[in-house]
């Protein structure tokens, strides 16, 4: 059984019906939403320990198996050496305070704007007590999480239907605007594993479910 775990994003109200349910395609689809998220959430002593432990490989390897595409996880090791520090000074060498934000390539205050509606109308809710920024990625991810969670427990196909296509619009509008770029300057800062390899995960991971839900409903 699987159910949403959120980290940037709060429920506006409690939950009602379903909370939990089957393993499929499109719950691995927000495993993975899930696990990103979480690694991008921060650099600190979690992240750190499930980089020293081959946790973010062993779990992100087992919610891909399920996918409808492929999706290449690799290592996702530390290189030898890199201690709490050095792993959280990476974190912050290549992110800083803004590179994360999405708003921060545009108008951040109609980004923040749009997001929040979005968010809104699905129930959700950022900033104030929500521990990351609305546009931050691991917030942004969360959503996708979450949207994807409801399509899987959606009692009818109508209902899922609708959540598939905010799941697209969202890459479209909002996550594939600043993503590539984002992952390319890190990249191009010579980012050290296991950045590297998350990098390289959700760059690919992002474009690729774009391109499978947009085949789905056409568009």
């Amino acid at each position: 059984m699987f159910t949403y775990s959120l980290q940037g994003l709060e429920l506006t109200a409690e939950p009602t019906g379903v909370l939990e349910v089957e393993e499929n395609e499109t719950t691995a689809r927000s495993a993975v939403y899930q696990l990103l998220g979480a690694f991008f959430a921060s650099g600190g002593t979690t992240s750190f320990e499930k980089a020293r432990d081959g946790l973010w490989a062993k779990e992100l390897f087992e919610a891909a198996t399920l996918l409808p595409f492929a999706l290449h996880v690799g290592d996702v090791a530390l290189p030898a050496g890199m201690d709490e520090a050095a792993f959280a000074a990476e974190f912050g060498r290549l992110f800083g305070s803004t590179e994360l934000l999405g708003g921060a390539r545009t108008d951040r205050a109609a980004e923040i704007a749009t997001v929040h509606r979005e968010y809104e109308y699905f129930g959700l809710a950022a900033g104030g007590s929500a521990p990351r920024p609305p546009d931050h990625l691991a917030t942004e991810l969360d959503f996708l999480q979450y949207l994807c969670f409801k399509e899987a427990a959606s009692p009818s196909p109508r209902l899922a239907g609708s959540f598939r296509r905010a799941q697209r619009d969202f890459l479209a509008g909002h996550v594939l605007c600043w993503v590539p770029g984002m992952v390319a300057a890190a990249q191009a800062a010579g980012a050290a594993e296991p950045f590297a390899a998350m990098l390289d995960l959700v760059g690919v991971f992002v474009a690729d479910d774009h391109g499978y839900v947009a085949a789905l409903i056409g568009g």
